[in-house]
């Protein structure tokens, strides 16, 4: 019994780095836009990582999955962000304008 305990355990974190990695690319693409170290350039970082509390929770994982969740948000966020577009290279100010 112990055995399933422990292989549903491993797929419970399988799930939740995926849901991490894959969530993430979107918002790394959308950050981006913005001026490093503007506000919503900080949002775009701090926002998944409190969804990865709150996934973390609920998935029951302890807390020495920290530094894989911190691994696969940043993975996800440089994939993202090297995703090329055609108006990709116009970067928005902090209102989400476009300078001028």
């Amino acid at each position: 019994m112990s055995h399933f305990i422990d292989s549903h355990h491993y797929t419970a974190v399988g799930i939740f780095l995926s849901l991490i990695l894959v969530g993430n690319i979107p918002v790394g693409f959308y950050r981006k836009r913005f001026a490093r170290f503007s506000r919503p350039w900080a949002r775009c970082i701090y926002i998944p990582i409190l969804a990865n509390i709150i996934l973390r929770r609920f998935f029951g994982l302890g807390y020495g999955i920290i530094p894989f969740t911190i691994l696969f948000v940043l993975a996800g966020q440089f994939i993202g962000s090297k995703i090329k577009m055609n108006d990709s290279n116009i970067q928005y100010d902090e209102r989400g304008s476009i300078p001028d």
